[in-house]
């Protein structure tokens, strides 16, 4: 490609990205943010106008004499997106158009952990009926972004944990089936990007966002953007130890955070001591013990049951303690809590925030802001989509 032509697509690159995170922008606001000139930024969004990606709109009201300017956004029927986020208690789907208007949702039962490349077939499935319910043709979907617990490599395509079917990377894979771009991201991951985009952490540069999930993960937001480490996995914050010789970790170490504070351990811990004989409302139901959720314990915390509330109580200092050490190594200015687990730190909040400001240091907490998702179960596939979207306009 010559020097002229990578000139030009970058600069178009340029205007599509100021136009997916500002929305709608006048032509001078364009030039502003991208550093373009006038002459050449009409051209382009000229171009962009003809091809159907870009949309002319009203102008905004506001008070002001003269002839309004004009104001361009990308066009949402230009393309669609599909975010799915498989998760250990749910799977979450949603439809967008490029304009990042949320087109149709839908959540099921959880598909992992499974190596069953039949799960596919459920997922496109489930897939063509949601565009098919929105009006929305296949051969308009643009491609899918998938959300996935465990060691995820966006960059590569590979998951570690879940859906390996073969020595074929698991983005090879999907691309494969489904004939669209793909891309993968972590679950912790894509939940700190949806909220970057869309949800608590619009607002700061700096940010941890935690989920508290049947597991723990992490997304680490520095200068606005996700910090990935030299090997892509940074945020494995379930396995930092905080009970020395502490219940053995499905990792193969002892005391980690994810064995006393995570929705996995909540339940464990609960079932163990209800077995052993402990008093609790948990016991008047009809669910027998071995099949009671974080859930079920959250209710009965709600409804004023002792045994709950001190288990919940427990595993938030536990969580407060991880998040001191993760304040006293990245000052954020927000911690963001989401995930299936959410609710529950609704109910344990003080005691993390408590803890965590206890055991930080005092330079570095004094104004740190603690936040629960108001994403819910959209972060991940929010996320994941917007990622998605970044890569088919910016080409990153």
């Amino acid at each position: 490609m010559s020097l002229v032509k990578k000139k030009r697509r970058h600069r178009r690159t340029q205007i599509l990205g100021a136009l997916l995170d500002a929305g709608a922008l006048p032509l001078s606001e364009l030039g502003r943010r991208t550093e373009i000139s006038l002459p050449v930024v009409t051209r382009i969004i000229g171009a962009l106008k003809a091809e159907g990606m870009v949309a002319e709109v009203d102008a905004p009201p506001a008070p002001q004499t003269g002839r309004p300017p004009s104001f361009f956004k990308l066009n949402g029927r230009a393309g669609y997106l599909l975010g799915i986020d498989l998760d250990r208690v749910h799977t979450h789907y949603l439809l967008l158009d490029l304009e990042q208007r949320i087109l149709a949702e839908r959540e099921d039962g959880a598909l992992l952990p499974t190596e069953d490349p039949a799960v596919l077939d459920h997922i496109e499935a489930t897939l063509r009926a949601l565009t098919h319910e929105a009006g929305v043709a296949w051969r308009d979907v643009l491609g899918l972004g998938f959300s996935i617990p465990g060691i995820v490599r966006g960059d590569l395509g590979t998951s570690e944990t879940h859906l390996n079917f073969g020595p074929q990377p698991l983005g090879d894979v999907l691309r494969d089936r489904f004939q669209k771009p793909v891309r993968i991201e972590n679950d912790a991951k894509a939940m700190a990007l949806g909220e970057r985009w869309f949800g608590a952490a619009q607002d700061v540069s700096h940010a941890l966002c935690l989920k508290y999930a049947w597991g723990l993960g992490l997304g680490i937001l520095i200068d606005g953007r996700l910090y990935y480490g030299k090997s892509g996995f940074a945020g494995e914050v379930g396995h930092i130890q905080v009970v020395p010789d502490g219940p053995l970790c499905y990792c193969g170490k002892r005391g980690c955070l994810e064995t006393v504070s995570s929705g996995r351990a909540i339940t464990r811990i609960a079932r163990e001591k209800l077995q052993q004989g402990a008093a609790s409302i948990l016991r008047n139901g009809d669910r027998p013990i071995d099949a009671l959720d974080s859930a079920a314990i959250l209710d009965a915390a709600n409804r004023g049951d002792l045994f709950s509330i001190e288990i919940l109580e427990e595993a938030g200092r536990y969580l407060g303690q991880g998040i001191a050490m993760l304040i006293n190594i990245f000052n954020p200015e927000k911690v963001i809590i989401g995930g299936d687990m959410a609710r529950v730190a609704e109910y344990i909040i003080d005691a993390i925030r408590t803890t965590a400001i206890k055991q930080s240091f005092v330079q570095l907490n004094h104004d740190v802001q603690f936040d629960i998702s108001r994403l819910g179960a959209r972060a991940g596939s929010l996320g994941v989509a917007r990622l998605l979207a970044r890569a088919l306009l910016l080409g990153r």
